[in-house]
């Protein structure tokens, strides 16, 4: 039947029936009006490039006749040119829902769960990450990533924007471009691990390289250090509170790395041997290491114990009773180094190189370098006899040199010592 705007506007739905009426006038249109008197449009026409009947649909009416025509029409023009433009749509919507599952936000949450297990990439001697790792990883992922990256498609990233904005992160701090740079690799290596890119494009993507860092604090900076942490009034100006200065403090005198220390448990310490041993999941060597307490840094814990009470962690957050955050942690200390006027920036991983410094030098300490590498928890190096033959656990050697150094601590920070010896 030839359709008029009036017969679309007066027909009527009938019950159990789906209405269908063909246009005279233009072939392939069809007009619908199912039971409930929704009325739509379908065009049907053959795709010339795989003689495959197409259909697509319309609303009524939002297009009304004379558009419904036009758009009839041009369909079948566009066929007989040779173009699908149903199959077209059709794939350009598969590729835009393709794009939201491979939004790289959604990438970076499987990166996230596969890393937990050990699944983030292949081979024999992939690890599950550790939680304080993946708790740094998320840290810059949502700091520096998400917001850049987040919402779009891995497919779309190129090596260029990459490297522009590594570079202008890496303006505002050198730490920020590396750490980001090195995230965003790995996520995009897990994208082709699953078959969603074939190149990772933030390779070739240049970094400023880690220098060889030598800082290490002179006593008379351990000194006011220590009197700050101390002194309650005046780390109030910087915001230190209790909990934060008794870790810091438990730093110099136990220089473990930042992410050993701030996740100490109460159940760790063996409170009559005044021995800590922590688990191997959260060293970066990933094996048990058991340090020995010096007098001074026991004081320290006993202090906490008595700001802490019964909480599982040893510095814990008064506000959320889990661990000091790495990055407060880091902060923290770099506002106390401001704060005294240091002409140098210090961090708390140069306390690690302060305590080797002392106890390695002949002046000083006299302790062996050996040692030394044991109470920071260092890795071998490759020492075939230290990894497979040596079970001597060197424990009393250990807790001999933390408790010089603790020694030498409290006596610098009393102004007692002076061309002090070897002990």
């Amino acid at each position: 039947m030839k359709l008029t705007p009036d017969f679309l506007k007066t027909v009527e739905p009938q019950k159990g029936k789906r209405l269908e009426f063909r246009d005279d006038e233009e072939k392939g249109l069809i007009f619908r009006v199912t039971e409930s008197g929704h009325k739509s449009w379908s065009v049907r026409y053959v795709a010339a490039t795989t003689g495959e009947q197409r259909r697509e649909t319309y609303q009524y009416p939002e297009i009304g006749l004379a558009r419904a025509r036009e758009l009839c029409r041009k369909l079948k023009g566009a066929s007989s040119e040779g173009r699908d433009v149903a199959g077209e749509r059709k794939k350009a919507r598969a590729e835009t829902e393709r794009a939201k599952k491979d939004r790289l936000e959604l990438i970076s949450e499987a990166y996230f769960s596969a890393s937990k297990i050990g699944a983030q990439r292949v081979g024999s001697r992939v690890k599950p990450k550790s939680e304080t790792t993946i708790a740094e990883e998320t840290r810059v992922w949502n700091s520096d990533l998400k917001p850049k990256f987040g919402q779009r498609p891995v497919t779309s990233l190129t090596n260029r924007e990459i490297g522009d904005y590594i570079s202008a992160l890496t303006a505002t701090a050198a730490s920020k471009g590396r750490n980001a740079h090195r995230l965003l690799r790995q996520i995009l290596n897990y994208a082709i691990l699953r078959g969603v890119i074939e190149h990772n494009p933030a390779d070739r993507v240049a970094v400023v390289a880690i220098g060889e860092r030598k800082r290490y604090l002179s006593d008379p900076e351990i000194k006011a250090m220590w009197d700050l942490l101390a002194n309650i009034e005046e780390r109030e100006k910087i915001q230190i509170g209790d909990e934060m200065a008794l870790l810091l403090q438990f730093l110099i005198l136990c220089p473990l790395r930042v992410k050993e220390v701030s996740g100490a448990r109460w159940d760790e310490i063996d409170r009559g041997k005044k021995v800590w041993t922590v688990p191997g999941e959260r060293m970066k060597g990933r094996r048990t290491h058991v340090a020995p307490l010096s007098p001074e840094a026991f004081t320290v814990l006993e202090r906490a114990k008595q700001i802490v009470g019964d909480k599982t962690y040893i510095f814990a957050s008064p506000v959320t009773g889990l661990p000091l955050a790495r990055q407060s942690i880091a902060h923290a200390f770099s506002r106390a180094s401001k704060h005294l006027k240091f002409v140098e920036r210090a961090t708390p991983h140069d306390l690690r190189r302060t305590m080797t410094t002392a106890l390695t030098s002949k002046d000083r300490l006299g302790v062996g370098r050996d040692i030394a590498r044991l109470l920071l928890a260092h890795a071998d190096n490759g020492d075939t006899i230290s990894r497979h033959y040596d079970q001597h656990d060197y424990l009393s050697e250990k807790a001999d040199a933390a408790a010089r150094w603790g020694r030498l601590v409290m006596e610098i920070v009393s102004d007692i010592h002076e061309n002090r010896k070897p002990s």
